[in-house]
C-alpha cells in the first residue's frame, strides 16, 4: 500500500481552547476543528477515526483478491471482524 496523503494516523478528538471539538494528530498537531452547529462531537470522533477505517477498508479491499476457490468466497476470521468492528466503534464512540 502507498503512503497516505493525509497526517499519520491514529488521529484523536481533542477540546480547543475555547470549547469546540477538533482533531489532533499523534503528535497533538492541530488538524481540524468542528464548528458547534455541526454536532462537533459526533463529527470529530468520525474524522479521528478516518485513518483506521481507511487502513481497514484497504485491507479488506486486498483481501478479496485471497479467495478459496472451493469455497467460492473469501474466508474471515473473528479477528478479521475485529478489525472491522473496531474502526465502526472509532467512527461512532470514540
Amino acid at each position: 500500500m502507498s503512503d497516505p496523503k493525509h497526517s499519520p494516523g491514529p488521529w484523536k478528538v481533542a477540546k480547543t481552547d475555547d470549547g469546540d471539538f477538533g482533531i489532533v494528530s499523534r503528535y497533538d498537531e492541530w488538524l481540524a476543528k468542528c464548528y458547534p452547529w455541526a454536532k462537533p462531537a459526533d463529527n470529530a470522533r468520525l474524522i479521528a477515526a478516518a485513518p483506521e477505517m481507511l487502513e481497514v477498508l484497504r485491507w479488506l479491499d486486498a483481501e478479496m483478491d485471497c479467495r478459496d476457490d472451493d469455497y467460492g468466497g473469501a474466508l474471515f476470521s473473528r479477528g478479521d471482524f475485529e478489525r472491522v468492528r473496531r474502526a465502526i466503534k472509532l467512527a461512532m464512540e470514540g
